[in-house]
Order: structure tokens, then C-alpha cells, then sequence
């Protein structure tokens, strides 16, 4: 055990785990008690913001608003809280075994079984481990999470006197970080989820549990969360290789972006513009806050005498940023790519806004094998996507993008398998 006096951390004395399902909610109160007393008298300055501008209504109305969200927020979290009380975790085994297991078993005394029976009815437990950092400096400091693994299932529901029990067990890498006892501005810790979607009151919970190195196993759990999502992402990679082999490639990894025609002698895929709106907005984002902020500053470095000579210094990252984000918010949603394949070759085209910017073409001599790229991904934890490319490398060991924005390595590498078969040449993964 590296952490000798972890169970010194409140709420890790024992196997038996609270959620922090009372402090936050005490907290959201808090938050939207303070910002509706805050924002609540912009109200009586309404009728003066009619006569100014439509953009001082918009500000006015706009806090106000917020504050009756985060109302509403904290309603629902009491009436939640109140109906089903204390749900309590029993981990097994105690601490959670980085190289080993996390498991346990989740009763929640107030939700009947026959609750969970009817069919839209669904319980899902998530295990993450997260790495927490605060950004920014003075006002502008926020906590920021980034998740470094996570996995999602359903636990098995076994009665428990009038209530139920969800019990589940996890397979953890070894190569994870330890959850940090003491907790600063940067840290580590393993957050597991329960969350039931049942008709009436929702339950949602979640607990900050204590996992160290070790190879411990459950004792008592044998429902496994790990083995059920790796039968899922088998399933599902099975079931997308064979609808691409049989050519039905409207699967959503594929169709997301790209338009595929086969004509028999020749295939056409066409990737088009406005395919990365996510991207794109956080591009047009990030451009319009680091391009008004570097403007900003060079207007104040260029009339404040010597100070405006490290103003301007301290400008040069921002203004760099903001260039890289103007380009790629130009770039990213009006190019498009289209490629063509038949006997004589592979020809691509990439242009933007309809005005051609480079194109290739590749005899079918000149083609060694395809292979997958990973270009980036979007999300975090389970909801986390890759994206893919397709590249076609030649006899000169150049590379020609034959296909992007593909989701997910499995629909990338299948659908990398189906057209390197077309063609005749061989897919290295």
C-alpha cells in the first residue's frame, strides 16, 4: 500500500462510502440564493433598458434568467434527495485495487424493484479516474477536470428487504494514478456514478472513493462491468465490420461526414463543408476571445508609454493564438475533400469554398497499402469519440489522405480493410 494513513481522509474510515449528494446540494442552494438576490433588482431596470438598446434588454433579462435555472436545479436535487435519502456504497474490496478491482454494491432502500421493471426504466454505474487542476488567476479562477479513464454499465439488481441493492465490480489498468489523500489546486481521485432513469424521481449519486496500487479482488461481486463493455465494443465492431463489408455504409461513424457512391467501376466519397461544426465553434470562439483580447492590449501598448513596451510583449502569445484560431475558424468549416477511385488510380481533390487548393493522383502501381490515422478526438470518458483518417501510402512512402473524420478505430480500421480489398492492396493497422 503506498498511502499508509489513507483511511485518515473523512468518509474513507470505513468500506462503507457516502455520496456527496448533501454537499452539493446545500452548495447549488447556496450559488442560486446568491445569484438571484444579485441578479433579481436588474428587473427594476427594465423599463430604462426598453428605451436604450436591444442588447442592454438581452444583459438585464439574461441574469435573471440564469438564476431561476439554477433554481430550478436545486429544487429538483432536494426533491431527489428527499426521496431516497442516504444511498450508501459498501466497497469490495476496500480500498479500490489499481492493477486489481473496484466493486461493490449500492443499496438505495426507497426504490422498489418493480420500478426498474417496465421498459424505458435504466441504471447505469460509471467508474472515472479524473485529474482536477484550477485555470486562470484572480476572478477568473475556475476548476477544470480532465478524465483520464472511465467505463460504463449496468450492475445487476438483486432485491434488498423493501429496496434494491445494484452490484458491480470494475477491472482497473495498472497504469493509473493513485487517488491523492491530500487535495490542492492539482490532484488525482476516482469518482464512481450511479444513475437510475426511472419514471417519477430520478436517482443520481456520486462518491469519491479511495483507490491505491494493489492487485485485490472482489470477494462477494461477480457481476463484471469490465467484461460486459468488452462484449459491447466486440458486438459492435463485429456488427459495423460486417454491415461495411456487405457495403451498407450509412453506419454513423461513416455517414457523420462523408457521402460515399459506389458505381461499380468507380467509387466516389465526398467529404463536405460544415462537416466539424463543433470544431468550427470552438475555433470561432477561441478566434473572437483571443483576437478581442489582443486587440485590447496593442491598442493600450501602443499609447502607454513604457509600459505599453511590456504590454505588448505580454501580448505576442495572444496575438499568436488568436491567428492559429482566425485560420483554422476559416479552414475548418468551408474545405472539402473529395476523392475518386476506379482502375487507373486514386485522385483527391482538397479545396475551399469551391476554389481548389491541392490535388493528388495515384496509379494503382504507385499504391503499396492503406493505413489509419488518429487525428484527434471530441468528448471525455465514455462519451469520448477518436477521429480517424485513411491514408494511402506510395511506392516513395508519401502519404495522401483518402478519407477523415471517420469515428471511432474500429469503423476507421473496417471501413480501411473494405477499401483496401476494393483496390487490391493491403490495410496495415
Amino acid at each position: 500500500m503506498t498511502h499508509l494513513n489513507w483511511q485518515s481522509r473523512k468518509g474513507w474510515e470505513a468500506p462503507r462510502i457516502r455520496s456527496d449528494r448533501k454537499r452539493t446540494l446545500l452548495l447549488t442552494w447556496v450559488i442560486a440564493l446568491l445569484w438571484n438576490a444579485i441578479s433579481t433588482p436588474l428587473l427594476w431596470t427594465l423599463p430604462k433598458a426598453l428605451d436604450q438598446n436591444q442588447w442592454l434588454v438581452l444583459m438585464v433579462v439574461a441574469f435573471p434568467a440564469v438564476g431561476l435555472g439554477l433554481l430550478w436545479k436545486a429544487i429538483a436535487m432536494t426533491r431527489e434527495y428527499r426521496h431516497y435519502g442516504t444511498v450508501e456504497l459498501i466497497m469490495d474490496p476496500y480500498p479500490a485495487a489499481i492493477g486489481g478491482q473496484m466493486g461493490g454494491t449500492i443499496l438505495v432502500p426507497r426504490l422498489g424493484v418493480q420500478e426498474l421493471a417496465v421498459p424505458d426504466a435504466e441504471v447505469t454505474v460509471t467508474l472515472e479516474c479524473i485529474y482536477t487542476y484550477v485555470s486562470g488567476s484572480g476572478k477568473n479562477r475556475s476548476r477544470q477536470e480532465r478524465i483520464l479513464w472511465a467505463e460504463r454499465g449496468t450492475p445487476k439488481i438483486e432485491t434488498a428487504g423493501q429496496g434494491v441493492r445494484f452490484a458491480f465490480r470494475f477491472d482497473l489498468p495498472g497504469d493509473l494514478p493513485e487517488a491523492d489523500i491530500e487535495r490542492s489546486s492539482r490532484y488525482h481521485f476516482w469518482r464512481l456514478s450511479v444513475k437510475a432513469d426511472i419514471a417519477g424521481v430520478d436517482l443520481e449519486r456520486q462518491y469519491d472513493i479511495p483507490a491505491f496500487h494493489g492487485d485485490t479482488r472482489s470477494q462477494s461481486v461477480e457481476h463484471d462491468i469490465s467484461a460486459q463493455a468488452r462484449d459491447l465494443r466486440n458486438e459492435q465492431s463485429q456488427a459495423a465490420k460486417d454491415a461495411i463489408q456487405s457495403g451498407q455504409l450509412d453506419l454513423p461513424g461513416l455517414s457523420r461526414a462523408m457521402h460515399y457512391q459506389d458505381y461499380g467501376h468507380q467509387i466516389k466519397m465526398r467529404f463536405p463543408m460544415f462537416r466539424n461544426k463543433m470544431l468550427s465553434a470552438f475555433a470561432w470562439i477561441f478566434a473572437g476571445g483571443f483576437g478581442f483580447a489582443s486587440v485590447s492590449m496593442l491598442t493600450s501598448a501602443f499609447s502607454g508609454g513604457v509600459f505599453g513596451v511590456f504590454l505588448g510583449l505580454f501580448s505576442v502569445p495572444f496575438v499568436l493564438v488568436a491567428i492559429a484560431a482566425s485560420a483554422a475558424a476559416l479552414y475548418l468549416p468551408f474545405n472539402r475533400l473529395v476523392v475518386r477511385i476506379d482502375r487507373q488510380g486514386i485522385r483527391t481533390l482538397r479545396s475551399w469554398l469551391f476554389l481548389p487548393v491541392s490535388s493528388r493522383k495515384l496509379t494503382m502501381d504507385q499504391v503499396l497499402r492503406l493505413t489509419i490515422k488518429r487525428t484527434g478526438s471530441t468528448g471525455q470518458g465514455v462519451n469520448k469519440v477518436e477521429h480517424f483518417k485513411i491514408l494511402a501510402i506510395d511506392n516513395q512512402q508519401r502519404k495522401t489522405t483518402i478519407a477523415e473524420d471517420l469515428d471511432g478505430q474500429d469503423v476507421a480500421q473496417h471501413f480501411c480493410d473494405y477499401l483496401a480489398e476494393r483496390i487490391g492492396v493491403s490495410a496495415k493497422e
